[in-house]
């Protein structure tokens, strides 16, 4: 089943969309995605939260208490164990020219099922042309600008299941829509908030609960030669949580153990929905 909230009310069908509305014609707005496990959206505070403060740098109106209302009305609508709830928020309609504010923002709320498969699944990367732009708001806001992964995406497609995206300064910085982990010996690495990087919410479950795992965090400029040297190499993000990297450049990477991790995201996770969405695959 799906559910569509549209400023206020459900929608069945077409929405009624300004043609003059800024998230369609300029990718102007913000975006948050998140799992919903049992019926329970995963760190929903934490989405709220950074989305807000996206808003707020970007300058686009955002309503909390209209932003909970229809969350709360959609996750009535919850039927599957797995789904994805996605919260979108474009400036809207505003006077012509780039530095123009919007007075009537438009929200959407979208909750669909989502295929458990999907979770925790492994893939092979590929190094991207595209590169993110470690000074831009695009490389550390959730906007609607998603041009750069689409393109680095579509680039890899025939080769690997998603593109690594290198900063302008040749570091490692992410894979399309996930950050990167490295794993060596006890040190859990992952490219700086400088580098160019979303600051993801699963990335920020991890580094925080990393000594609970026995692991050192670590937060630094990362070369690309540390992936080949690396015991193992994954990807996280709020929907498919952790994603091991076999490959990369189709050269086989380390396959040193990731179940602490796996195990421990699936644990923080089950005391918010009460199920470990390990148990879904």
């Amino acid at each position: 089943m799906s559910a569509v909230w549209f400023n206020g009310a459900f929608v069945a069908g077409t929405l009624p969309l300004d043609p003059h509305d800024r998230g369609f014609l300029l990718g102007d707005g913000v975006f948050e995605t998140m799992a919903v496990i049992n019926h329970k959206p995963l760190w929903l505070d934490e989405h709220v939260q950074r989305m807000a403060n996206a808003a707020a740098e970007l300058g686009v109106a955002f309503n909390a208490e209209g932003t909970f209302t229809g969350l709360t009305e959609v996750l009535k609508k919850s039927e599957a164990q797995c789904e994805v709830l996605r919260i979108t928020l474009s400036r809207g309609k505003a006077a012509r020219g780039l530095a123009g504010d919007g007075t009537s923002p438009s929200l959407l709320i979208m909750l669909d099922e989502f295929a458990a498969k999907n979770l925790f699944q492994s893939c092979r990367l590929k190094v991207s042309q595209v590169r993110r732009n470690e000074l831009a708001p695009s490389s550390r806001l959730k906007t609607l600008s998603y041009i750069d992964g689409i393109a680095a995406a579509r680039e890899v497609a025939g080769d690997a299941d998603d593109a690594l995206m290198l900063n302008t300064s040749g570091h490692v910085a992410s894979a399309t829509v996930a950050n990167i982990f490295v794993l060596q010996g006890d040190e859990l690495i992952t490219p700086s908030l400088d580098q160019g990087i979303l600051p993801g919410i699963t990335r920020h479950v991890l580094l925080g609960h990393a000594k609970k795992l026995g692991l050192k965090p670590v937060e630094r400029a990362v070369p690309l030669e540390d992936l080949v040297r690396a015991d193992a190499v994954f990807l996280c993000n709020s929907l498919r949580f952790i994603r091991p990297v076999t490959a990369l450049n189709g050269e086989p990477l380390g396959k040193g153990s990731l179940d602490r991790l796996i195990e421990g995201l699936g644990g923080f996770a089950k005391k918010q929905c009460g199920i470990d969405p390990r148990t879904l695959m």
